[in-house]
């Protein structure tokens, strides 16, 4: 059986004043959580936006090596850093310099205790289109990568 509140069992039978201030006070501290929650969504959703500006700017240079060294463990201990390497190297070969990007969609949960950000994004790079997802653990606000995949038939 659905259970509602007293304070809207209330409202419903009795509309004064009274009662109108307290639901008046509850959806604005509603509002007000519901503001904060999508605040903290929005910076997480914009750091790991930077990390992949950040993330392509390296990928375009040939500093794969930071790409790697600034990943979580666990996305080392996934592969060999020799391995890691030779994947960025290749996409950087195969692909080109990367370019405009267009965001597909976003997804910020926790696991675990820890906070990440999934992101999926078309980019266009010299040599091709791209679909690339990325998955960022955000450790004291700096995003740190987790995952990457890149799909492309530039790449098969």
């Amino acid at each position: 059986m659905f259970c509602r509140p007293r304070l809207f069992r209330r409202l419903r039978n009795d509309p004064g004043p009274g009662n109108l201030l307290s639901a008046a006070l509850l959806s604005v501290v509603v509002l007000i959580i519901l503001w904060s929650c999508g605040k903290g969504v929005y910076h997480n959703y914009r750091l790991s936006a930077a990390a992949i500006e950040q993330f392509h700017d390296r990928l375009n240079q040939g500093d794969f090596e930071a790409i790697y060294d600034e990943a979580t463990d666990d996305f080392r201990r996934a592969g060999t850093r020799a391995d890691e390497i030779k994947l960025f190297d290749m996409v950087h070969h195969k692909m080109g310099i990367s370019g405009k990007m267009s965001a597909q969609g976003f997804h910020i949960n926790w696991r675990n205790g820890r906070l990440f950000v999934d992101q999926v994004y078309e980019t266009q790079f010299a040599l091709g289109q791209a679909q690339e997802s990325f998955v960022w653990e955000i450790v004291q606000d700096q995003p740190r990568m987790q995952s990457y995949r890149i799909h492309s038939p530039n790449l098969q």
